[in-house]
């Protein structure tokens, strides 16, 4: 399983700073809800585990995004 908690190991790659940065910006609704806010924060997840799920080789929706994965 790939691991991707880079961040106790590594500092931020500055190409993934500014993807958080602008995602913090245009994306910071609940993408559950219906306005318009949350819409777009629906379409930016969306293209996100589009193109995660790309990089990694599965399907989107055999990808999990994860708060906390601690075990």
């Amino acid at each position: 399983m790939p691991y991707f908690d880079a961040a106790s190991a590594a500092p931020l790659h500055p190409v993934a700073r500014q993807a958080l940065l602008a995602a913090l910006d245009e994306g910071w609704a609940d993408p559950a809800r219906l306005y318009r806010e949350g819409r777009r924060a629906r379409l930016l997840l969306d293209a996100a585990r589009e193109a995660a799920a790309e990089a990694v080789g599965c399907r989107p929706d055999e990808l999990v995004f994860t708060s906390s994965g601690t075990t």
